[in-house]
């Protein structure tokens, strides 16, 4: 292992609570809010290295500025050239912690696009892509993947290879490429404590986190040094800290909302016509999910607002209303039927299904395989000259 790479996640400070890179989703506010309930570690948005290499405005719109109290910071990439990759990297080397790439996107513009999870087919340009950076950047490289489909030795002997061309610290989402959205099915957690006994790299393990107290039955279960989220943790921001602040006072969803928007109004480009960037409606949907779902006019004014204050007058609106949470950090009482991370995850409480899922023989309506393949996010950033995955 290089120098650089050794002791990795020591000088990260041991995090085990990590915010996943998450297009047009983990952008500096959100990252921000998330580290004042407990986020330990967080990644920046998926970003393009082709684009990023050879566009100033794309540098500067994708990554922004990177505060000391965002760190520590991983830099994500999505690509497959490795001298195109190492181009990238070069502008960010000397302002974040490392640089990961992004091999688990799995929806289709990945494929269209020769990047994330559609990658992992291609395992020795990915070594080579891994050997490449680790040799010749000044920061360790790190890699988030997803499951080879029903072959966990295939994904072992990866994760082996990785180590080898110079992986100092590997995510895993314990779940294959065709595991997404409607058939998204349940989290093999024995998987990623197979990768974990197998390397010899900190190992984080990603999916199947929904509350607060997932995230000890997840360490204990696989075995890894940290847990990152990433659905869960949009729809709440408070989830490692069970939704309690520093003078342990409960955060609901509509304090999450209001923090957000503060820190949005602080740190986004706001135009000259008031009207901020898209991301602001994307987590606004998420954090006050069941309250838009119920209150179908102030759902209507939320998906044509613009500027923050369109957005703070709705949120206002909906504290006056009142609305039923889904009560995150309140133990028995949380409502997982009413809350957005749930939204299609209903076929996780079997594990038939989730097993034929995962194998890919599970029945399906007409024409549901196919869509799930291109599905894309309406919300998502329109970096790869496409829409793209919210989590990669």
């Amino acid at each position: 292992m290089a120098p650089k790479a050794e002791n990795l996640y020591e000088r990260l400070g041991r995090p085990k609570w990590i915010v996943a890179p998450m297009v047009d989703q983990s952008e500096l506010p959100f990252r921000l809010l998330t580290r004042r309930y407990g986020a330990e570690l967080c990644y920046t948005p998926m970003i393009n290295a082709g684009q990023f290499a050879k566009s100033t405005a794309y540098r500067l719109e994708a990554l922004g500025p990177v505060l000391e109290s965002d760190r520590p910071l991983i830099v994500q990439f999505a690509g497959h050239d490795p001298a195109t990759l190492l181009e990238a990297a070069r502008y960010v080397e000397d302002v974040c912690d490392a640089v990961d790439l992004n091999l688990g996107c799995p929806q289709g513009i990945a494929r269209r696009g020769r990047y994330g999870s559609y990658l992992l087919e291609e395992e020795e340009l990915v070594i080579d892509i891994v050997r490449t950076l680790s040799s010749q950047l000044s920061v360790p490289v790190t890699c988030k993947i997803r499951l080879f489909r029903g072959d966990l030795e295939r994904t072992l002997r990866l994760c082996r290879g990785l180590e080898e061309a110079g992986c100092a610290m590997l995510t895993v989402h314990g779940r294959n490429r065709h595991q997404n959205k409607l058939l998204t099915g349940m989290c093999d957690w024995a998987a990623i404590a197979a990768v974990k006994a197998a390397v010899q790299i900190p190992v984080i393990a990603n999916g199947g986190i929904a509350v607060f107290e997932d995230l000890k039955r997840c360490l204990e279960t696989t075995g890894a040094d940290g847990v990152m989220s990433s659905e869960a943790i949009l729809e709440n921001p408070a989830l490692f800290s069970n939704n309690r602040d520093a003078l342990e006072q409960l955060v609901d969803q509509n304090r999450l909302a209001r923090e957000y928007l503060d820190l949005a109004q602080e740190h986004l480009p706001i135009k000259s016509d008031g009207s901020c960037p898209k991301c602001v409606k994307a987590h606004m949907f998420k954090i006050l999910f069941w309250g838009l779902q119920s209150h179908h006019d102030l759902r209507e004014r939320a998906s044509s607002a613009h500027a923050l204050e369109d957005y703070r007058a709705v949120l206002q609106e909906l504290e006056l209303r009142g609305w039923d949470q889904p009560c995150f950090g309140r133990g028995e009482l949380f409502r997982r039927e009413i809350s957005w991370y749930h939204r299609h995850r209903q076929n996780e409480g079997s594990e038939t299904t989730s097993l034929k899922i995962a194998l890919g023989t599970a029945d399906l309506p007409d024409g549901l395989r196919a869509e799930e393949e291109d599905e894309e996010c309406p919300w998502s950033a329109m970096i790869f000259g496409d829409s793209a995955a919210e989590d990669c």
